[in-house]
Order: C-alpha cells, then structure tokens, then sequence
C-alpha cells in the first residue's frame, strides 16, 4: 500500500541478525553477553562443533584440506589474548572430536588446562573432556593438573569434584596417583554418596599406578564394604574384586563379611561380584564352600536372573565339586541354558559343563544326547564346544555309538570342523593306551572308511594310528593287512592319493604294513599286491611314498620265494614270471 505502480518492495530488515540474538534492553541481554560464544557479538562468527561435523559431511573428497584449515582456525581461537574462555573451550571441543577421528591435537595439551581452570561448569567440563581423550603418560603439563585437581576435590559442587575424579581415572599417572591419594582416600569419606562411590572408584587407577598406597589407604576402603549407601558398597566390592584377581588369597580375611553381604543385598550386579569373588577364594578355604552351599543354592532356585545364575554355576564348578546336590543342582539348571534358543546363553552352558566334566564325568554325561545335539548346531564354536565334552563322556560300552554319531557328522561337515571332527575320533579311541577300544578290527575299519572319504586332511594321522595298531596288536594283523591290500587294490583311494599328499600318507602306511607283515596274506595274493605297488601309475605319487612302494615289493617278492609253493596270481603268473 501507498506504492506507485512497478516501484519494488522495501528490502526488509534482517531478524533478527543471527540466531540467539538478544536485542539490546532485553532482560536476557546482559547474561547473554556475559556467556560468550554465539551469544556475544566478540564470537558470532567463530564455528561450532555443529558447524565443523556439517564441514566434514559436505567435504569427504577433501577431508584433509578441510581439517587442515579448520585446525588453522581452532589454533587462531586458543592463542588470542582476547578470546573469551567460552571461545577457548569451544576450540578444544572442535579438537576433541578431531582427535577421536584420528587427528593429534597433543599440541594443544597446554591450552586444555587452561579450559579444565575456567570457573564455569560447562566450560571446565569440555577441558576436562579433551584431557581424558588426549593425555597419556608422556604428557608433560600433567603435572601442571595436580594443584587443580586438589583445588576441584574440594569444591563444595559435588559435579565439578565427579568430573575431577573421572578425568583423573583416565589420565592417572605414577606422580598423580602419589600426589593425589590422601586426597582421594578424604573424599572417600564424603558426605555425598555420588563422591563417596566414584572417589572409591579411582582406587583402583591409584593402585596400580602406586601399587605402594594399597596397604595404607586399604582399611578405608574396606569401611566403604558398610556403608549405608548401596552404590558405594558395589563400588568397593569391585574395586577389591579386581585386587582379588590377582591375588586372592590376601583377601581371604574379608570372606566373613563377603558372605554377610551375598545374605543381605538385592542387588544383583553386586551379588554377582560377591559371587564370583567367594568362588575364587572358595579353593583356598575348603571350609568356605560347605558355608556357601545354602545361599548359593537359595540364588540359583530363586533367581530369574541369567548372569546371576550363571556366576553362582560357575562358582559351584569350581569350587564346590564336592558338594554332589549343589552338582546336581547346577547341572539341571545348565540343561535349560543348552536348550535355550539364545546362543550365548548355550554357549555359556556347554562352558560350565567343561568345568563339571573334569571332576564329575558321570554327572555330565546323563546329558549324552542333548551334548551331541549341538553337532548339528549352525554356530561353529558351539559345535566346538560340545566336541570338547566328547571325550570326557567316553566309557567301553558307549565309545563305538559315539564314534557312529561323529563319522555321521564327519560325512557332511566341511573344512576345519571336520578336521576336528576326525581327530576327536582318533583322540577318543587311543586315549589312555585305546582303553576304551574292546575290538580293535573295528577300529582299523573306522581308520579305513576315514581314510576312503574324500579331501581327507588327516592323512598323517590315520597313518600314524594303522601302523601304531597293526603293529601293537598282534591279533589283528591278519585282519589289518587284508584292509590294508583293499586300500592298495583301490582305484579311487589311489586317485585320491595322487591328488592330495595327505592321503598318499595313508598309502604309505598301507604298503609298509603288508611288506612287514606279508606272511599274512592269502595264497594267490603276493603277485596282484606287487603289481599294485610296481604299477606305473605309482609314479604320481610323492617320492617317498614311491620309494616305500618299491621296498616293499622287494618284500613281498622274498616272501613268495619262501613259501613251499610258489605263489599264483590271479592270472596265471608265477613268482618268478613277475620277477
């Protein structure tokens, strides 16, 4: 209105100038300035972290001249004199993040303490931030921190004495940790419960840096163990569960007062450390497990916790195997893991059960079928797993069913399990001197179907269990030799042979034992056998194995000499026409 005709609009005003402007008589105005940063003329054009996460987004291809450039601009931000501290801090945020993609901002390790001084919260947060990320042992202004650091634990701000005593946890030093315990061990005696907890927390950094402050500072932390506040109680139940790990048996002393806490507490992430720490002391005092077969068997009836039941399992397994109903108990409980549908949860369980089967096999093979069931499971370290539990379920009268079940298994499985699978079969029939073995024909029949399947790679093996056999058991050697021809006169055994060195190696075994054993063939065999070893197909063979075939035809044929009447072939062929 009031326009004459063509004549353009008026350009408006621009409003408000930036975002978080505040124009000048507003009641926000003076506190606006006072914070800086966008909010203050001296800084509207300084870039926020916001505006470098958007710089690199849009410049991907030229990632590294644009980090460049803002890295020009962030050291510009932290020299100025006149640059506010909201500016600075600002900087060190921008670099923080710069360094957790990959970029070194270890220059700036001086400007950042000059951040974690500013008197303002948010501001002493970030430079608190960029130390946990950036300072490491070689730090030199780490020292410069002490003073700070003391001056921080004793704010009446229970948050800036937190954010003190996180920062220190991450970048703890051996002349920190020294300077700096008596301080710590006084906040521990706070009146607030969220200093309390996480000054008991940094205990632990302290004592591994100066392993020297534990035995003076130890009785403190053993007061935190009743103390009327839940998360300081399972503060220091951890630190002093990580002390345990170590060594246990200096704090065997605190089992009383270990095993008051596991009757009392409801919270189950401190029970579990409870749990797991008595289950480590547990073998150093036998009498300790009897005391713990009541409230341990109370946790696992009751408890729909899995973490927690598996820890109280755990403990049981490893030290309270002489307490049979507790056994019992825990292995119940450990058939619904392996039946659950979760994979972890199995896992665990078939874990739990190798710990069992070293000191109560019996126990653990009630559960036979349902162990042998994760054969078929898709997960490759569960199917490992349940193998391991193979050989410790081994008796006479169940070896050859197992060994049925695995070379089941053996046909479709692929690569390294089956592999694995073979060499469970051969460990579980030859342990302990083949003291399960009750027929040892049937174990060379075993080793010979093995040695038929094709990509066998265990070819080493199963030569190495023939000869062992054969050549042990005297019984079985005319058997042995007559399998051991079969595997000679086999066409697709030898091609298989010519083909992969591993089976050639059980080729080698086979001409051996009948050269050794050539008494043992049938009338009319010798001269078909020394056509098989002399054949020119032998030629693609490995060379050692040739050299065995030509041996022991020589063998052979010395042994068809002896004999009252010269041997005949199949064919016709005398001894001495093949000679």
């Amino acid at each position: 209105e009031g326009r004459s005709e063509g004549e353009s609009p008026p350009i408006p005003d621009p409003w408000p100038p930036w975002p978080g402007w505040t124009p000048p008589g507003h009641p926000l105005a003076p506190l606006r300035a006072a914070r800086g940063g966008r909010r203050g003329l001296g800084a509207m054009f300084e870039k926020t972290l916001s505006d470098l996460v958007k710089g690199l987004r849009s410049n991907k291809r030229r990632e590294s001249e644009f980090v460049s450039k803002c890295i020009a601009e962030i050291k510009d931000e932290l020299s100025g004199k006149d640059k506010s501290q909201q500016v600075k801090s600002n900087a060190v945020l921008k670099l923080t993040y710069l360094q957790m993609l990959g970029y070194d901002m270890s220059w700036a390790s001086f400007h950042i303490v000059e951040v974690m001084s500013s008197p303002g919260f948010a501001q002493k947060r970030i430079g608190y931030l960029g130390a946990s990320v950036s300072y490491n042992d070689d730090t030199e202004v780490v020292l410069l921190c002490t003073n700070m650091f003391k001056k921080d634990f004793s704010s009446s701000q229970q948050y800036e004495v937190g954010l003190a005593i996180n920062c220190l946890a991450n970048i703890c030093t051996t002349d920190l940790a020294r300077d700096l315990v008596s301080d710590v061990v006084t906040l521990m005696s706070s009146n607030k419960a969220y200093v309390r907890k996480k000054a008991v927390l940094v205990m632990y950094k302290i004592f591994l840096k100066f392993p020297d402050a534990l035995r003076p500072s130890f009785p403190k932390l053993k007061e935190k163990l009743e103390d009327h506040d839940t998360s300081a109680v399972s503060c220091a139940v951890n630190v002093i569960c990580e002390l345990a790990r170590k060594n246990p048996q200096n704090y065997l002393a605190l089992a009383p007062l270990f095993f008051k806490l596991l009757t009392v507490t409801a919270n189950n992430w401190m029970l579990i450390k409870i749990v797991k720490l008595l289950g480590a002391l547990c073998p150093l005092e036998p009498r300790l497990g009897k005391k713990l077969v009541e409230p341990l068997t109370n946790i696992i009836q009751t408890t729909p916790a899995k973490s927690l039941l598996y820890e109280c399992i755990h403990t049981v397994s490893v030290g309270m195997t002489q307490h049979i109903a507790i056994v019992q108990l825990s292995m119940d409980k450990l058939k619904g893991f392996v039946e659950d549908e979760d994979q972890n949860l199995k896992y665990l369980g078939l874990l739990a059960m190798g710990n069992f089967m070293k000191v109560h096999p019996r126990v653990v093979s009630e559960h036979k079928m349902m162990i042998l069931k994760c054969l078929d499971d898709e997960d490759t370290t569960i199917k490992h797993r349940a193998l391991d539990l193979v050989s410790g379920m081994i008796t006479k009268k169940n070896l050859q069913d197992i060994v049925r079940i695995l070379m089941d298994h053996v046909t479709g499985a692929e690569g390294a399990f089956r592999t694995t699978l073979v060499e469970k079969i051969i460990e579980v029939c030859s342990a302990n001197g083949y003291a399960a073995v009750t027929s040892f024909e049937w174990y060379v029949s075993i080793l010979c179907k093995l040695a038929r399947m094709p990509g066998m790679m265990n070819g080493n093996q199963i030569k190495q269990q023939l000869m062992d056999v054969i050549i042990r058991v005297k019984m079985v050697r005319p058997f042995g030799v007559k399998s051991m021809v079969e595997l000679l006169e086999d066409d697709e055994m030898f091609g298989q042979s010519s083909r992969d060195v591993a089976a050639a190696e059980i080729l080698y075994a086979a001409a051996w034992l009948v050269g050794e054993f050539a008494h043992f063939l049938e009338d009319g065999n010798h001269t078909d056998v020394i056509r098989a070893l002399l054949s020119t197909k032998a030629l693609t063979l490995p060379e050692h194995v040739q050299a065995v075939y030509v041996h022991n035809a020589l063998k052979l044929l010395v042994s068809a000499s002896r004999t009252e009447n010269p041997s005949v072939s199949s064919s016709g062929a005398t001894t001495g026409d093949l000679l």
